[in-house]
């Protein structure tokens, strides 16, 4: 379980797959390391010490503002979310254990194993398909990390007050 929400000094999250998240002990060590600015604190959870109690953390914020990469990293479970773990066949709803990676011009026919040629596909359709050229339910595209995090409806919600800071639409890319 993670407890603390980690966001970047613009507010957007420092990582959306997965979620920039803490766990309890490791805010706690943020915060009494005078590291990070608490934003929300768990009114219902404290930790004590021998010396003191305190509230553990629910969302976080860096001071200074971390440069993320240009580019979003190629991945499966990224694929996955870009697709929001839609089959782009039969444009059904899977879990990750139940979903492939498929090549819209197959590796056979020429193509490549990047962001513009594959799509989250189920097993089923997956096989179904086999070497043939199917055009998608929507083109493969490659997002923008921003993009990534807010189309992505998969994102696991551990605390109701993080739909504060996670429902902005109007953020800024840095």
């Amino acid at each position: 379980m993670r407890d603390t929400l980690l966001l970047n000094a613009d507010g957007n999250p420092l990582s959306a797959a997965p979620l920039s998240t803490l766990t309890w002990q490791e805010s706690i060590k943020l915060v009494w390391l005078d590291r990070i600015n608490v934003l929300e604190w768990h009114e219902d959870w404290q930790v004590h010490s021998p010396s003191i109690t305190m509230f553990v953390p629910s969302v976080m914020i860096v001071r200074e503002f971390v440069k993320r990469r240009t580019n979003t990293s190629f991945s499966r479970s990224n694929v996955y979310c870009r697709d929001n773990y839609i089959c782009q066949y039969c444009r059904q709803m899977f879990s990750y254990k139940e979903l492939t990676i498929d090549h819209v011009i197959p590796k056979s026919k020429g193509g490549k194993t990047e962001w513009t040629n594959v799509v989250s596909a189920c097993k089923k359709c997956n096989n179904q398909k086999g070497n043939t050229i199917i055009k998608p339910y929507k083109s493969p595209h490659k997002p923008d990390f921003l993009t990534l995090y807010r189309d992505s409806s998969h994102i696991h919600i551990e605390h109701p007050i993080w739909y504060k800071y996670l429902n902005k639409k109007d953020k800024k890319s840095a």
